[in-house]
Order: structure tokens, then sequence, then C-alpha cells
């Protein structure tokens, strides 16, 4: 296949092309600017996108990417392959060709050599994307006719890639794809040759217009030849949207280095092998890794002889899983797709570094290393653990949510600089295109990214080749999804040559499902043996799930049900306590289904006698900087001579760092109840340790839809089955039943299986579809706001150290905008929303005055949406809470995407949550 190299050489220039290309414009300089500005010349700004493409690809090794996309799609037809890769290359080239329309540059550019064109056919219903569009696809259907060894097959599957490509150009400058050939036919390309002659007239290249009006007369017969002879509907798919990806963020990265005069050097990629060796050196010789290295060769496993319940035993275990998965690591190093199943406690964490140490060690091509999680605490747990462990810089590694704020590799600066408050605008380059070579994000980011077909979270998937992704928590996606999930990872895999690895501890072994693909994928075990430390009791008997209240159905309209709960969950408690001979205290844990029911238990015991020094409440309407002060009291050391208990909801089962003495569960899937034993003697290092199962409230409002409710609803997962599935962590045996329920409905003939979904919808590519099918959250939530009084410190769980809520550069931001006075203790939410009210208020008046793209505008928007998210909560959009809460808000809307609680101090406590009786009390009915 040719090489870019000679592409490259060969590719559509404006300054070649164009007949007086110097005076056509690109770009304005913003408003206020100094008048040196000079507008970018057109030229100018397509040769810099050029050269970010080349960047691009070369910084992330995209060619040997894109030449498997080309034969997954044509084959081994090395002409037709040479052709396709020259088309790739020139809808970069092509994407602004059409800023000649004069209409364009007297209107939109100012630009005194032309005069406006009202009835120019491109504005405003067609802009320059389609202009631009209709010369590529001209061009090029005369090009390929020229081509005299093309055959008539190869010419009818070139015709229609050149106009799939030709949609990159249309939709550059749009928020969304949508669906490739419903847009092209909008495009009515057979209606402009007679209304854009002279435009085509501008540049020196021919046009066959016989060819052009036969073809676009024909279309749906070129195209419906084409949808039944591709090799494979994946291919197309995801070369377009790399190259959608590649054309805006070159696009994108040129329009802001002649905007802010800041040009894009560093492309977040590990490519200097000695840093990658110091990498590799900083986990083996971090802590126990180094015995674990040096044991690593011809070791001898003695798991049968760890049976005996101890610290010692517990971390031999934990080295042996991590020297068995090095072992497997080494002979399989080329693998792409791998599972880590190790039990709670296990040390994923470290394993899963271990793994990409091994690969970045063994693999010179991968260059880049994403975490996945489905919590954003897990995000921060994990940050910290990976920076200490391999000591990553500020260059090196990054966190990428909605909490986190704007990472920077500048050491942050308290003095207002450049309008940004110590950071300088190439922070939000690096944050919006992910420049970091290891970066932790959200579940539903990242699979945006394989799927969506939303313009900027499109942007990172020309990072995601030859990296490793780590997916965690992999049992807490629904299962509803989990044949799309494999099917995109090992397609990507495959393509992309990427590395995933995909944890859990209770691990759904998704190459189980048949999805008749070829070649079917397989995953590599990197613990073979997992099961045998999964039943050790180091790690199975660590918590001992009891059973006695398994078939007893508490009535939650029952007064004397919930008094006998509460009775059950003191006794068990006092009975711990007396038997802990080291504290003589206990911790419990009781978890509900629903906040509601976690409420009303909170009254309950508060109004018996019990043995709790405190009650903490951890719920989703907990707001951050109060569930950090919760975790930090329990893993303090002076909490540990307290009795405490901890009534919380769902949001514990994963990602929170506790570690409990005994737990009551009301009853909902058996990951779920896994997840909370997981809570509960994290060390291993406690005498008996309990969980205790309830049936109070009925999951089926969560879980309805989810397979695994459904099949233990069904009966097909009996009592005793259950029992087995937790003490023996045999999770294969309520996945079997899930993998067989998903086959099933997918064989049928559904329009609404994976075949329906998925596949038809690649085959046509249907970029929204495609989105609106593949689904990682499949509900709506709204945030609301509640403007109280919140401390900048809290107690850290380290004995007398604290901790901030409000970074450094958070304080300065807002000290800056005066909400914040250096020395206060608090921030008053009252005042950040104002501030937020400011904001948009200020974007407002710029629309209209017209001012344009505003960076210091979307730097501050970033930074304040952080600090907002510190004040907020969510609920599901159809909660019944939503409707009782309009009247306690300032607006009955989410006009600024909030519901900002004007009235917090009715229905609001810091230490419970949300009070959903309050909304009822007769005393606020005036509200």
């Amino acid at each position: 296949m040719l090489s870019f190299h000679i592409l490259r050489k060969d590719r559509a220039s404006i300054s070649t092309l164009l007949k007086a290309h110097d005076q056509y414009w690109a770009h304005l300089p913003n408003k206020g600017e100094e008048v040196s500005v000079m507008p970018e010349k057109l030229f100018e700004h397509c040769d810099l996108v050029n050269d970010y493409f080349d960047s691009l690809c070369d910084a992330h090794g995209l060619e040997p990417v894109i030449d498997r996309l080309i034969r997954g799609l044509t084959g081994d037809n090395l002409r037709l392959n040479n052709w396709v890769k020259k088309l790739f290359v020139n809808t970069i080239a092509f994407h602004d060709f059409g800023k000649v329309n004069e209409d364009f540059q007297a209107s939109r550019m100012k630009n005194p050599a032309f005069k406006p064109n009202p009835k120019s056919p491109f504005s405003p219903a067609h802009g320059h994307s389609w202009l631009g569009a209709y010369m590529y696809v001209s061009h090029f259907l005369s090009q390929i006719e020229q081509d005299s060894e093309l055959n008539d097959n190869e010419l009818q599957c070139l015709v229609v890639i050149i106009w799939q490509f030709s949609y990159t150009i249309i939709k550059h400058h749009s928020p969304y794809l949508d669906e490739v050939k419903a847009d092209i036919d909008k495009a009515e390309f057979g209606e402009f040759y007679s209304k854009v002659q002279h435009y085509l007239a501008l540049y020196d290249f021919s046009f066959d217009q016989g060819l052009s009006e036969f073809v676009f007369a024909n279309f749906d017969v070129f195209w419906s030849g084409f949808e039944h002879s591709t090799k494979d509907s994946f291919s197309m798919f995801a070369l377009l949207k790399l190259n959608f990806s590649l054309l805006t963020a070159s696009d994108y990265l040129a329009t802001h280095e002649y905007m802010s005069d800041d040009k894009t050097v560093d492309f977040g990629v590990l490519t200097n092998r000695s840093r990658i060796e110091e990498i590799v050196q900083n986990l083996r010789y971090y802590e126990h890794n180094k015995a674990t290295f040096e044991q690593v060769d011809g070791y001898v496993f003695q798991e049968d002889t760890l049976q005996e319940r101890s610290n010692k035993n517990l971390n031999l275990l934990r080295r042996e899983m991590a020297i068995e998965l090095i072992q497997t690591i080494r002979t399989f190093p080329d693998k792409r797709l791998y599972y880590i199943e190790a039990p709670t406690g296990g040390g994923k964490t470290n394993l899963s570094m271990i793994a990409l140490t091994e690969l970045l060690e063994r693999n010179p091509d991968i260059r880049k290393v994403f975490y996945v999680f489905p919590f954003t605490t897990l995000i921060t747990q994990t940050y910290k653990a990976v920076q200490k462990t391999l000591q990553l810089t500020n260059f090196e590694l990054a966190e990428l949510h909605s909490k986190a704020g704007f990472q920077s590799k500048n050491e942050r600066d308290e003095q207002k600089t450049d309008g940004v408050y110590g950071r300088d605008k190439k922070d939000f380059i690096d944050n919006l295109f992910a420049l970091y070579p290891v970066t932790l994000l959200s579940h539903v980011r990242f699979f945006d990214v394989l799927k969506t077909n939303a313009k900027e979270a499109n942007y990172l998937l020309h990072r995601l080749a030859n990296s490793v992704i780590i997916v965690d928590e992999l049992q807490s996606y629904n299962p509803k999804i989990w044949d799309k999930m494999l099917y995109f990872i090992s397609q990507y895999a495959e393509y992309f040559n990427i590395r995933f690895i995909l944890m859990s501890a209770t691990l759904p072994k998704l190459d189980k499902l048949s999805l008749q693909l070829n070649p079917i994928p397989t995953f590599q075990e990197l613990l073979p043996n997992a099961q045998k430390y999964l039943e050790n009791p180091n790690f199975a008997k660590r918590v001992q799930f009891n059973f006695d209240l398994y078939d007893r159905q508490f009535d939650a309209k029952s007064k004397e049900d919930w008094i006998d709960l509460a009775d059950i969950v003191i006794g068990k408690s006092e009975q711990f306590a007396e038997r802990n001979e080291e504290h003589r205290t206990v911790h419990t844990i009781v978890e509900f289904i629903y906040k509601k029911s976690a409420s009303a238990f909170k009254q309950i015991i508060e109004k018996v006698d019990h043995p709790f020094d405190e009650i903490f409440v951890l719920s989703g309407t907990i707001l951050e900087f109060r569930r950090r002060q919760i975790i930090n009291q329990l893993k303090n050391t002076q909490y540990r001579k307290k009795n405490i208990l901890l009534i919380t909801t769902q949001v514990v089962e994963a990602g929170v760092d506790i570690d409990m003495d005994l737990g009551f569960k009301n009853i909902s899937i058996l990951d779920s109840d896994e997840q909370l034993a997981g809570r509960v003697n994290r060390n291993a290092n406690k005498g008996l340790c309990e969980v205790y199962l309830f049936r109070l409230d009925d999951s089926r409002v969560i879980y309805g839809s989810d397979y695994r409710y459904k099949v233990v609803q069904e009966g097909k997962v009996s009592k005793e089955v259950a029992q087995e599935i937790l003490s023996k962590k045999r999770f294969d045996k309520l996945y079997q039943e899930v993998f067989d329920k998903i086959d099933g409905f997918n064989q049928g003939a559904y329009a609404d299986n994976f075949s329906g979904e998925i596949l038809d919808n690649l085959t046509r590519l249907n970029f929204s579809e495609i989105e609106k099918r593949f689904r990682i959250i499949d509900q709506q939530n709204e945030s609301i706001f509640v403007p109280i009084d919140m401390p900048i410190w809290i107690e850290s769980a380290e004995d007398y150290k604290r901790e901030a809520i409000f970074t450094e550069d958070d304080r300065a931001f807002l000290s800056y905008y005066g909400v914040y006075n250096k020395g206060d203790e608090i921030i008053s939410g009252k005042s950040v929303w104002e501030l937020y009210e400011r904001f948009i208020r200020n974007t407002i008046d710029n629309r209209k005055k017209k001012k344009g793209f505003d960076l210091d505008d979307m730097i501050n928007f970033k930074t304040l949406q952080s600090i907002l998210t510190k004040f907020s909560f969510s609920l599901m959009s159809h909660a019944k809470t939503i409707e009782k809460m309009r009247s306690f808000c300032l607006n009955a809307d989410t006009t600024y995407g909030y519901f900002y609680l004007l009235h917090y101090d009715k229905v609001y406590q810091v230490e419970s949550g949300l009070m959903e009786d309050a909304f009822d009390a007769s005393e606020n009915s005036f509200l």
C-alpha cells in the first residue's frame, strides 16, 4: 500500500491549485486582539491543518491502523487500497476548499477583496463545507475515471467511498454525525453543478461534468451495490469515525494555534524508551513488588498450603497472583484481549499496573494507557495509586471527569496570568484532547469515544490507537449492553492495536457470548487459576454470607418490622463488639435500595436504645465533601475506638474505600450483594465478619430490566445456588444463565436485537442510531444545586491532618471573582451560583454582540463547572421527588442546567441529604 510519505507529497494543496490563493482568508483574530494580528490566509490554514494531521498520525502510529481498516473494507486489492488511502488523506486537504465562496469571504471574513452575494447557493442553507465536499467528490470522480486499470466493480466501489469520505467534510463544523446516505441525499449534488461552475474555475484541476451528473443521478444504485459488497461494515464505520476525528482535531488545533499563537507539539504519548524503562522499574521496585519480581523466575506456587487465614498468608497469596500474572503475560505478550479476575482484597490495581508495564516493555508500539471506571471515586483512588507507584509527573498523568476540574502540566501560580488564573491556555487543549500518556476517565466518556456521533467526544478516537485500556468493575455494566461491549472492544482491539484488560472480582466472561463473529473474540485470562484464589479462605472466608433472614419479607409499611430489623442490627452489632478483643467496638453497615428506606431506618434506630457513638448516612443525595468526611472518619484510627453505624444506599458498593466489620443488605442482584461484602473486612485481618441478606424493598425499579435480576426471579437461581455463588464465588453459574438469555434474544427475529441495533446500522453508517442503541447509562438525571456554605478543609483520614475540598486553583479562581477571600474557611454556595449566572449572562451578551469563540470563557466555564459539582447531587428525571421539589427551587426547571434548591434549609440536611418527607409537611405548604 502507498505510504503516507508518498501520499503527502501528492495531496491537493490550495497554495498550488487555487489561483490568486493569496487573496482568500480562513480566520479573523478574536475581537479585541491587537491590530497587528493579521487575518489568517486560507492556504496558511489548510497547510497547517495538513501539518497537524501528519503530526497526529506520526505521534499515534496511525498509518498501520488506517491500512488495516482499509484492508478490512476492500480486502487485498492493492490498487483499490491505494485509492482509498489517497481519498482518506485528501479529505483533510479539501476540508476548507469551499471557503472560496465570495459571500463567505465578504460576509464572514470581512475581506475587502470580495463583495457579498446573498444569492450564493451556499448562504445560508449550505455553508462552505458543502461546496468543499462537492469539489472533493467531483475532483476524485474525474481522477478514478482516468485510471484505466480499474474495472467496473472497483470503480463502483470507489464512487461510494468518495461520497462517504465527503461526509466528514460536510460535517466537520457540525456537532453530530447522522446517517451518511440520508445526509448526502440532502446535499442534492446533482443540482450543484450549474450553481458552482465559477467556483470550480478558481481551481487548477479538471472536473468531468458528464460523469458527475451520471453518478449523482444514479446515487441509490451505486450505494445499494456497495452495501451488499463490502467485506466488513465495521471497517468503514471506524474509518469514517477516525477520519472525522483526525479532520476535526487537526482543524481545531490549527485554528487554536492561529487564535492563541500557541503551537501544540506535545501530543501526550510515551515514545522515549528510557522513560518507559524508568516507569517499569519504578513499578518493580515499589514496596512489595520488589520481592515479587525477584522470585518470578522458577517460583514454586504454595497456594495449597496457604489455607490458614492470616495476614502473612494473605500477602503471600497476593504475591502468587502477581507472579502468575507476570508469567502468563510474558507467555502471551501479543494478545489484545485480557481478563484479570481477582478476589476482593487481591490488589487488582497493582495487578493492572504490573500488566500494563509488562506490555509497555514488550511492545514498543504501545504509546498510551487509559484506565476506565464507572465511578469517579475509583478514578481518584487509582490516580493516587498509579502516580505514587509509577512515579508519573503532571505531564504524564491526568484524571478527566466532571469533578476533576482542569488538569495542568504546569505548576499553579495564584496570580492571574493571561486572564486564566495561573494556567495558560494550553491547559484547555491538553484537557480537551487528553494529551497525557496515562489518562483515567469515566466509562461513559470512554465508550462514547468508541461509538459516539458527537464531534467533541470523537476528538479522542485517534488517541486510542496503540494503547493499553484497562476497564475496571466490569460487573457494574448492565448485561443488556454486554454484547455491544464485546463487539466494539474486540473490533477496536484488532484494528486499532489496543490491548484491553477487563477486570472484576465477579468477572462476566464476555467472550462466552455467541455473537457469531469471525474471528471469534477470545480473551487470555491473566490469572488462569483465579478460582483457587477466589475460594481460598483468606478471600472467600473473609466475609461469611448469612442467609438467616433471606426468606423473611420485612414490610416497609409496618413499624413493628422496622423495629425488628433495628433490633437485629443492634443485637448482632453488640455481639460482634463483645468478640472484638482488640477494640471492643463495631463498625456496622446497613444498605438499602432506596434513600427513603435509609432515612426511615435512621429515624427508627435513633428512637431506640443503641450502642452507636456515631450514625452516618451515605446516599446519592449526600454532597461530595460530606461523603469524603464520612469516609475519612471511618478510616481514621481515632474512630476505630467508637461504635459506628453507616446507613447507606448502593452508592457505597464500589469505589468507596472503607473497612466495616458487619454488614446488612437489602437483597437486589448477586453482583451487588458481593460488592457490599467487599466493604467488610477488606484486609481479612478480623475474626468472623458476616453480611446478612434481608428482604424489604423490591429492586425491580432499579434492576427490573437487568437479566441478572430476571434469572433469579424466574427461579433459575435458587436460594441454594445463590449461597453457592456467593460463598464459593462461582459467579459463572449466574452468568451462564444470563449469557443464555442474551444469546436467545439475539438469535431471535427481533428488530431490536444485536444485529438489528448494531450490525444493520453499521452497514447503513447510521451514526446517530448506533449512538442511540448503545448507551452505557440509559436514564436521564437532573442535577440539584444546594447553596450551602461549604468548608474549604475537612479532617483527613490521617490523624490531626486536613484535606482540601477546594484546591488552590479553585480558591485562586474564586478569589479573582470576589467569591472567596484569602483566609476564609468557607465558600458560599449562593455566591458560587451568582457567579455562574453572571457567566451565563455574559455568554448570552457575547453571542448577541457576535463576539465569537472566546477561549477564556471556555476555560472559566470548565473551571467553575468542577466547583459547581461540589454543591450538587443527581436524581433520576422521572423520580417523584423531582416534581415535589419544584416549589422549593429558584426555577421550576433546569434553565441553567440545574435545579437551584432555594429553600434547601426546609428539605435538606448536610448530614442526611434530601429529606423526602419534608416536601409534604404542612409548615412548608406555603412555598
